[in-house]
């Protein structure tokens, strides 16, 4: 694949918004290699992609494993106007562009778990980590998503959680540019929308697709645990939590499902 045949497949939206494609074969992490772009002075709206990684990285520190040609690896890089402050729900409108294109090429079944991880059957599709750099006036946030094409079994194994990957959930997969094309052209696409209209207007397409909305949870933030029934999300993208104590707002952490009573 290279970026011609990658550009025919894009959107006018999407097409409009990407001033540069990059492919590599091999590469570090895609965005580790965006954020050095962006600290060199390369600030264009920017597309990394490689075939694999040696260190890739997923939230809170973890590796994202990336065989050769196992998954989809990339990390779009775009110039925001709003304040930081404002960025905290692109994480969720993410993961809903994700879920829409991988449902377009024939992914049934999907659902999301807050903020970003988009699962089948409750295993691991894929995942999304957000950074944030700021260059002199400007501010820029590097969109990594990582998507589990067809993992071998000895690569499932190695991963410290259930997974799943496209091809044991539909019937053909799709190319590799097709794949990312699709990718693009919802994520563009829906980033348009949250800049003019913020996140309400993906409120209730979130809180639809959210597979622990209405079940006790536990948040784990470092070394604190919170235990509630989740409500779904607020239009500002944090997750509401009827705890003991009254509906509290998450703004941070990662979710389970609770294997303890909420306390009365």
């Amino acid at each position: 694949m290279d970026e011609q045949t990658l550009r025919n497949l894009l959107n006018l939206e999407s097409e409009k918004s990407i001033d540069r494609i990059q492919i590599f074969d091999e590469i570090d992490s895609t965005n580790s290699e965006s954020l050095r772009q962006i600290r060199s002075g390369n600030t264009e709206n920017r597309v990394v992609v490689a075939s694999s990684q040696t260190a890739g990285r997923g939230r809170r520190g973890r590796q994202w494993l990336s065989p050769k040609n196992a998954g989809i690896y990339l990390s779009l890089t775009r110039r925001f106007s709003m304040e930081a402050n404002a960025l905290q729900a692109l994480s969720l409108v993410t993961a809903i562009s994700v879920l829409e294109a991988l449902r377009e090429l024939g992914a049934q079944g999907l659902q999301l778990k807050w903020p970003n991880d988009v699962l089948f059957e409750k295993k691991k599709l894929a995942g999304i980590l957000l950074e944030l750099q700021q260059k002199e006036a400007s501010r820029f946030v590097v969109f990594g998503i990582g998507v589990n094409v067809e993992l071998s079994a000895g690569s499932q194994e190695r991963i410290d959680r259930p997974v799943t990957d496209l091809n044991s959930i539909i019937n053909e997969l799709p190319s590799r540019a097709i794949l990312l094309a699709a990718l693009l052209n919802h994520l563009c696409r829906n980033l348009g929308r949250y800049e003019n209209s913020g996140f309400s207007s993906f409120e209730e397409r979130w809180n639809s697709l959210d597979c622990y909305r209405m079940i006790d949870i536990e948040i784990q933030n470092g070394e604190s645990r919170l235990i509630g029934k989740s409500l779904g999300v607020d239009s500002e993208g944090s997750l509401r939590l009827q705890t003991a104590n009254g509906i509290q707002s998450i703004n941070g952490g990662e979710v389970f499902p609770s294997l303890r009573p909420l306390s009365e």
